[in-house]
């Protein structure tokens, strides 16, 4: 938060994977430091391809019924997690999960196992990680037991909040699926999609946009920043930036005022 607010950001969503434990203290923090911090959070969702990962924004810090759903798919998480590091015992790459666990404040995820395989020399790095052991198809991979698309979505929009698919390009679609999929997902209460972000090229920028502009959604994005260290900067959302009021549409567009059929 305090490297956020060195950067100039004035506006900050906090958006873990699968977990609300972080907003509360956030929220705080950007009081402290004159940040408006947006109660967030980042979905795993069951993916027609690729992966795919749904960003709930929030106008409260306890979204209710999402903040119950999630304590129920902790476990499941942690499940998952378990099953990974038996896979990666079976092909010579033996970490402990008590080792990964402490490595999650929140719900346990992959990037915690790639820590750990890191410390314990098997990897160089994080990307190393998910290159060769934890990506989607890799040997020790582990398909999750999420939510739906559909289900993610519902209960978003029933906690008053706003979706928005995250970086459209893991989902591997060509741009007929990745349409075909955007206009459903928006029959469902899609409210924008990522189309701001320091990696886009400009033709995947202009896709995009066309995407959110078709469907009457938000031209969302942000630097989807993790740690210290990352290459990518908090604030950083590529060029052109992303509009100042877009969080405000966002919002405005979140809940279930006028629920989907």
């Amino acid at each position: 938060m305090a490297l956020a607010a060195e950067c100039g950001v004035a506006v900050l969503a906090v958006t873990d994977h699968d977990s609300l434990a972080g907003v509360p203290e956030a929220c705080a923090a950007g009081r402290v430091l004159g940040v408006r911090v947006i109660p967030g959070v980042e979905l795993s969702v069951k993916a027609p391809s690729g992966s795919m990962h749904l960003l709930g924004y929030f106008p409260g810090e306890s979204p209710e019924p999402l903040a119950g759903r999630l304590e129920e798919l902790r476990g499941a998480r942690e499940a998952r997690a378990r099953r990974i590091v038996e896979r990666l015992a079976a092909i010579g790459a033996p970490i402990a999960f008590e080792e990964v666990a402490a490595r999650a404040a929140g719900a346990i995820g992959r990037p915690h196992v790639a820590e750990a395989l890191v410390a314990a020399g098997h990897a160089r790095d994080l990307q190393d990680a998910f290159d060769r052991f934890l990506g989607n198809g890799g040997p020790a991979d582990v398909p999750h037991e999420g939510l739906g698309p559909r289900e993610a979505i519902a209960l978003v929009r029933a906690s008053g909040g706003a979706a928005v698919l995250a970086h459209p390009g893991t989902l591997d679609m060509g741009a007929k699926e990745l349409g075909a999929l955007v206009q459903r997902l928006t029959s469902w209460g899609l409210a924008g999609i990522e189309v701001h972000r320091p990696e886009h090229t400009p033709e995947r920028r202009r896709a995009y946009a066309e995407l959110a502009h078709r469907n009457r959604i938000v031209a969302s994005g942000g630097s989807d920043f993790h740690r210290p260290g990352d290459l990518l900067r908090p604030g950083d959302t590529g060029d052109p930036p992303l509009p100042p009021d877009a969080i405000d549409r966002l919002l405005t567009a979140g809940g279930d005022r006028h629920p989907v059929p």
